[in-house]
């Protein structure tokens, strides 16, 4: 009888241990596959790590890159959706960024404009959401890497959180708040007069001059930094 009871014990115990484990396995298996769910909806985007380490360390407030003290300012006028603006993103905003702006040498700003379409606005939004938490930039170009046929819809929900998502030491969820808030209208209502006052009738266009100064159209005749050089290069002479 005794050598049965323990037999009992043992197998009892050996139950136990057996199901401890499995609900450590289930608990791993939910945690990894939650985990490996939330590293897709984030890592799908092109060009992410780029985007980090492109605008690392480079202070931003609102639509301002750079310097608050660098001697030349560059303005550029710009529509999400733009294939233009996406081109300038991509083959020419990098050798800027690393040339004149992380040199302290020249701030960037960007004044949004969103006449394209439904998703031009849906973007900027974001954007200058983002903007709110000194992360315009980044949100800026992750959106122009993703950019898709013109309002076709491309600015969704689901590539928004990813964006947010993407970023980092952005809030996500206050960016995507923050979309439909007061100081966002004020920001499209302030974008839109900057490039009346400018007379701003088609994306990419830029501006250039002394900061503080007076700024003058940029006469570029290719997206390529070659375009851009020898007029900031003049401006800091």
């Amino acid at each position: 009888m005794n050598d049965l009871f323990k037999n009992r014990k043992a197998l009892y115990a050996g139950v136990a241990v057996a199901a401890i484990c499995i609900a450590v396995a289930l608990v791993l298996v939910s945690v990894l596959g939650s985990g490996g769910k939330k590293k897709a909806s984030t890592t799908n985007l092109p060009g992410v790590a780029a985007t980090a380490a492109l605008f690392a360390g480079i202070p931003q407030r609102l639509n301002e890159l750079g310097n608050p003290k660098a001697s030349v300012t560059m303005v550029e006028f710009a529509d999400l959706q733009c294939p233009f603006c996406h081109d300038y993103t991509i083959e020419v905003l990098p050798t800027i960024v690393q040339k004149y702006v992380r040199t302290g040498k020249v701030k960037l700003i960007f004044t949004g404009m969103h006449f394209v379409g439904a998703d031009s606005e849906k973007g900027l939004r974001a954007v200058l959401a983002a903007g709110l938490q000194g992360k315009l930039w980044n949100a800026l170009d992750l959106l122009y890497k993703s950019q898709g046929q013109e309002n076709s819809g491309w600015v969704t929900d689901a590539l928004l959180k990813s964006v947010g998502a993407s970023i980092p030491g952005l809030d996500g969820a206050k960016m995507l708040a923050d979309m439909s808030s007061a100081k966002v209208d004020n920001g499209l209502t302030s974008s839109d007069q900057e490039a009346s006052k400018a007379g701003v009738n088609s994306t990419p266009t830029f501006f250039a001059g002394p900061t503080g100064g007076t700024l003058q159209h940029m006469d570029v005749t290719a997206l390529t930094p070659a375009a851009f050089e020898p007029t900031l290069d003049s401006l800091l002479q």
